[in-house]
């Protein structure tokens, strides 16, 4: 009995799966980007057919005949672009009504879908702001209370200090705004630093933690600091450190990838002075003279490339062993530093894997646990659905991991969100948790408890192997080449598109 209970629970859940979204690629895109959307099977088109492209099954944006003559309906005529050759589909500058299903389809004596997406027009997260609340020191140790901060949401959290590392209390901070995106507060490699996020749009702030909060051998009486509350005496301790702090711009580049740095100072050279980017205060890479001669040291020939014009410093396939200080200045009689930055070279994350690990449902509730892993940390986390909404049981759940990046699993406009992430590259997994987590139609006399990674025989794991769909990100920013996941970075105008495969079925020992 207990068996055809199981087997009854995965046809179900198998049932929704395939007719809600196994064929269907969830594709996420930034208001006012541009959309692309392709065919991957080949389009065959016989008499009194046509190729479609359609918005929410009702609404033609393109129709293709047997003889390749297409024609864009009016209200899309200028925004929408169709590929004769290979039947893509660009729709230019989305708009939050833009979001919905779209599917490719060939129409005769019956419908043959070729393409399914739905796709999530969302709007760019706002800026960040990282603000200092409270610093209180003595010969010891150093406690430092900050505030990471958007226009609707706040994190506060509390790092401690001692003369030879910084931890924060409780670990990382985490939680999701009042508009679903994610705000993070971390320290990572001797930086504070404040993270605001959805899947399409990153900003950040950060701050190197030691200038603001280092043991002080001036006598102190341990009273917390009110940043900008008029405590100037005692504020004079850190000036030093927060001038030097706010001169140096901390910049992380991804292993493999080109490291620009600019100068925004007028240089001006005279007779017996030369400007130089010097790296750890040792290795002038480039020296430029008077006369705009310019030497570039033999290590870094065929590296580097310098701008005389505007004395910009662009170095090729950065490495771990290129991370440092970085100085732009002039020399002569004495040193003036023009510009400075620390370099940390990182590399990118590795992929995630969001994994179904049990489902126990009724006719009133259903609860679902997954596992978020990466090669070396993992975190687990139950949802709860009822009929009407789904929770994530203690709220959104990250840690850091072994290598320093962070690992988390939240929820976010009804999908389950894996995501790994560092400073330069972020890659995710993600499942839709309506399809996962069904309310049971089927009367019975208690629940139906089962865990999908144990099936009795293999058609039942072939019958729930469509767990999880395809998924697309439309990114705003530069991207390393990915592996099954998606990669952010930095900023960028550009829309980024990187495919997320299903992952395999899950097999039985």
């Amino acid at each position: 009995m207990a068996l055809a209970a199981f087997l009854l629970a995965v046809c179900v859940l198998s049932s929704w799966e395939t007719q809600g979204s196994s064929a269907v690629t969830t594709v996420f895109v930034q208001k006012g980007k541009d959309l692309h959307l392709d065919v991957n099977k080949p389009v065959v088109i016989a008499e009194f057919h046509e190729f479609n492209w359609r918005f929410n099954a009702s609404h033609s944006l393109v129709r293709l005949s047997p003889v390749n003559t297409a024609r864009i309906v009016d209200p899309y005529k200028g925004r929408v672009e169709f590929s004769v050759q290979n039947h893509s589909l660009l729709l230019k500058y989305v708009q939050h009504s833009d979001s919905g299903d779209y599917t490719a389809l060939i129409t005769g004596d019956k419908t043959e879908p070729l393409a399914e997406y739905k796709v999530i027009i969302q709007d760019p997260v706002s800026p960040v702001q990282l603000s200092v609340d409270s610093v209180s020191n003595s010969r010891e140790s150093c406690t430092l209370t900050v505030t990471c901060s958007t226009e609707d949401s706040l994190i506060s959290s509390t790092f401690r200090c001692d003369n030879q590392t910084c931890n924060q209390e409780r670990g990382e901070q985490s939680k999701n705004t009042t508009s679903g995106s994610s705000l993070r507060v971390y320290l990572f490699k001797g930086s504070i630093i404040c993270n605001h996020s959805n899947q399409v749009n990153l900003t950040s702030n950060m701050t190197e933690i030691r200038p603001l909060c280092s043991p002080t051998a001036v006598p102190s009486l341990g009273i917390p600091i009110g940043i900008g509350t008029g405590a100037a005496v005692v504020f004079g301790l850190f000036l030093g450190s927060l001038i030097w702090s706010s001169d140096v711009t901390t910049v992380f580049v991804q292993k493999g990838k080109n490291l620009h740095l600019d100068v925004n100072k007028p240089v001006v050279l005279v007779k017996y002075t030369e400007f130089r980017w010097t790296i750890n205060n040792t290795l002038n890479v480039v020296r430029l003279f008077p006369d705009n001669t310019t030497m570039i040291s033999s290590s870094h020939k065929g590296r580097v490339e310098f701008s005389v014009q505007n004395h910009s410093l662009l170095l090729k396939n950065v490495q771990h062993s290129d991370s440092g200080d970085c100085t732009a200045l002039i020399t002569g009689e004495k040193n003036q530093p023009v510009t400075e930055y620390k370099v940390i070279i990182q590399d990118p994350v590795s992929p995630v894997n969001l994994s179904v690990n049990s489902v126990s449902n009724s006719t009133e509730s259903c609860n679902l646990t997954v596992t978020c892993s990466t090669e070396d940390s993992l975190i687990s986390s139950t949802f709860r659905c009822d009929t009407q909404t789904c929770n994530q049981e203690g709220g959104e759940q990250s840690e850091v991991t072994t290598s320093g990046s962070s690992l988390r699993v939240y929820l976010s406009n009804d999908f389950i969100i894996c995501n790994h992430s560092n400073q330069v590259s972020r890659t995710r997994d993600m499942k839709e948790i309506r399809p996962l987590c069904p309310l049971n139609d089927v009367p019975d006399k208690g629940t139906t408890d089962f865990n999908l990674n144990q099936t009795p025989n293999q058609n039942a794991t072939e019958d729930a192997s469509c767990l999880s769909p395809n998924t697309i990100y439309s990114l705003s920013g530069p991207a390393a080449p990915v592996q099954s996941t998606e990669t952010v970075i930095t900023p960028n105008p550009e829309s980024i598109y990187a495919q997320i495969t299903k992952p395999q079925s899950p097999t039985t020992n």
